[in-house]
């Protein structure tokens, strides 16, 4: 009887965390579709020859997961993106971050820009945001990194 109610206790624990791993295994849909469409717009502001070496992990899979992408990290209860490194980028000159395509990453705290040549933001030297610079940013990452003297806290 005691070997029938550990087996009983032991496959509702295989069975939930079963549930657990297979809840886990893909990013929430809209943020991976997001990130796909800021895939395209990072490949449009490319130089030309170096689109195949723009996130080349970020794929249109059905089974993959953007999780495990290059780059982001999520929020294991809630699948959201929390963390994007853009990498090493070769944009083309006067390139601009299109800071609407972040609007779908609901969850999204740290966004990191060091090795990427945006101009809007590269051009800036230590402390030389102004005020409205900061209030651009404000509230939308806890921390940005790669940008000398920026902090969205303002």
């Amino acid at each position: 009887m005691e070997g029938k109610m550990s087996l009983g206790k032991y496959l509702t624990w295989v069975i939930l965390l079963l549930g657990q791993l297979h809840g886990y295994q893909s990013c929430v849909q809209k943020e991976s579709i997001a990130l796909l469409e800021l895939k395209r717009y990072i490949i449009s502001i490319t130089e030309e020859g170096e689109s195949n070496s723009v996130f080349p992990t970020w794929t249109n899979d059905t089974n993959s997961n953007c999780c495990h992408w290059e780059g982001l990290e999520c929020n294991r209860t809630s699948k959201r993106v929390t963390d994007i490194a853009f990498g090493t980028l070769h944009l083309k000159e006067s390139s601009l971050l299109n800071l609407s395509l972040l609007h779908p990453f609901e969850e999204i705290r740290s966004l990191n820009l060091s090795k990427s040549r945006f101009i809007n933001l590269s051009a800036y030297k230590e402390n030389e945001f102004n005020d409205d610079a900061f209030n651009q940013f404000s509230g939308l990452f806890d921390d940005v990194e790669g940008i000398p003297g920026f902090s969205p806290s303002g």
